[in-house]
């Protein structure tokens, strides 16, 4: 389910750079948004340089000029596309913040989630900029970057026709997740252990390849709920109240997330602590939280492959 309107944010055009390889530059500005009620962006958002921020990114990449982003614009709040096809959200309001005060570029390349590990293998962005759930497995190949907390909550239909208000209540019904997350691996295999030990049917797991898609079974009634990031839940069922509502009471598996380096860009990723570590202390990093009502996902400083939450 696309999202519905948005309001005129600042004017800034981002190249989009195919997943197939198509190559390109853009300014460190998220682009306009359609109308609607989200309040503009934080004035200080594109901040001034700081020359030493931008000394800790690796060589290469201070040469170049320009910081490549792995993106899957399907997962508003995070990631998605305005109505000009602009990449918008908290994200690339993050990667404006941060890239601006490093003298740095975007370059965005567009690739689903479930690529983003081989994309960072075959070196095809420096950074996937998405919102990587914390788990050992994923430290033990990646270095992730912790910049919020969060959670997996469920959407469902407006008004609930399942009756789901447990965790345990997903059990035998169709729950859909996104293809490669966290709440299509670990989150479900949870709950389908769960469902076993306590005598219930198994969930009929559903997995698609965009969050778009995975909004969109559950608005046409192809799956009863659907497992996502709380931020992302809280925002669709806000966005779209006659569509969809979210399941209070349940946050299950609370965890940090990260953006994704390859493990042995150590550089690359204390520059990027360093970088949100600055808009933190600067306000930025809490306004941009505020305007897509994501406060309460806030961390107090970016941590590298933390333990625990």
């Amino acid at each position: 389910m696309r999202v519905r309107g948005r309001p005129n944010w600042r004017a800034a055009v981002l190249c989009v750079v195919l997943a197939l390889g198509l190559a390109g530059c853009a300014s460190n500005e998220p682009g306009p948004a359609d109308a609607g009620g989200i309040p503009p962006a934080p004035k200080n958002l594109v901040g001034p340089l700081d020359p030493a921020l931008k000394q800790k990114f690796p060589a290469a990449i201070q040469a170049a000029g320009v910081l490549r982003l792995g993106a899957d614009p399907s997962y508003p709040p995070s990631t998605f596309k305005d109505n000009t096809g602009a990449i918008v959200g908290t994200l690339p309001d993050l990667a404006a913040a941060i890239t601006s005060r490093a003298g740095l570029k975007i370059q965005w390349v567009e690739v689903p989630f479930d690529g983003m590990l081989g994309g960072l293998q075959a070196d095809r962005f420096d950074v996937s900029w998405s919102a990587w759930s914390v788990t050992p497995e994923r430290t033990q190949v990646l270095n992730l970057v912790a910049y919020v907390k969060g959670g997996t909550s469920v959407l469902v239909h407006a008004g609930n026709p399942a009756g789901i208000k447990t965790a345990a209540d997903l059990c035998g019904r169709t729950v859909s997740a996104q293809t490669g997350t966290t709440q299509a691996q670990q989150v479900m295999d949870k709950l389908q252990a769960d469902c076993a030990a306590s005598g219930k049917p198994k969930i009929e797991m559903l997995q698609l390849p965009q969050q778009t898609n995975v909004n969109q079974s559950v608005a046409t009634g192809r799956a009863d709920a659907l497992l996502a990031d709380n931020k992302l839940v809280g925002y669709q069922a806000q966005l779209q109240p006659g569509v969809f509502e979210a399941v209070s009471g349940i946050l299950i598996q609370p965890v940090k997330s990260g953006v994704a380096v390859p493990k042995d860009k150590t550089q690359l990723a204390n520059a990027l602590a360093a970088a949100f570590d600055a808009i933190i202390a600067d306000g930025t990093y809490g306004e941009i939280l505020a305007r897509w009502q994501n406060s309460d996902a806030a961390m107090p400083q970016a941590e590298i492959n933390p333990v625990g939450t």
